[in-house]
């Protein structure tokens, strides 16, 4: 029996930011939530003391960069469908936000919803008690409405 050639992926099109290559990572063991809180917390306390000295937007916008932690995934050649609808006005209101800033920023060129959904859950919420108070505010708002 003769060997063919492999199967292409079945992708019609890449995601932005996924590898050409699948990428063998071994991912590391995430250490306890308390532990990384307290860990954490003394460099916090030593970054927001020091920065207090700057003056000024300087401060607000060091104390921005150092607020947002990314969490980038370890391997964005392996991924898993999220099928879930968006509220329309959600998608126009970010799908317009994309168009405005491939316009404004030309060196950011073809920028997708996908991209950017991606971006905010590498920076979202942290802990189950963030993610806790993110769907409580939520649902406030909705029933407020």
């Amino acid at each position: 029996m003769t060997q063919s050639a492999p199967m292409p992926p079945a992708r019609r099109r890449p995601i932005a930011g996924m590898a050409s290559t699948p990428v063998a990572v071994m991912p590391a063991e995430p250490p306890a939530p308390a532990a990384v809180r307290d860990r954490e917390e003394p460099e916090r306390r030593q970054r927001s003391q020091g920065q207090r000295t700057k003056g000024g937007a300087q401060s607000r916008r060091a104390e921005l960069q150092h607020s947002v932690r990314r969490r980038p995934a370890a391997d964005y050649a392996t991924t898993r469908l999220a099928n879930f609808r968006l509220p329309i006005d959600l998608h126009d209101r970010f799908k317009d936000l994309v168009r405005e800033a491939e316009s404004q920023h030309p060196r950011l060129r073809h920028i997708s919803l996908t991209e950017v959904v991606i971006a905010l859950l590498e920076e979202g919420p942290a802990t189950p008690e963030d993610i806790a108070g993110l769907i409580r505010r939520k649902r406030a708002d909705e029933h407020s409405v």
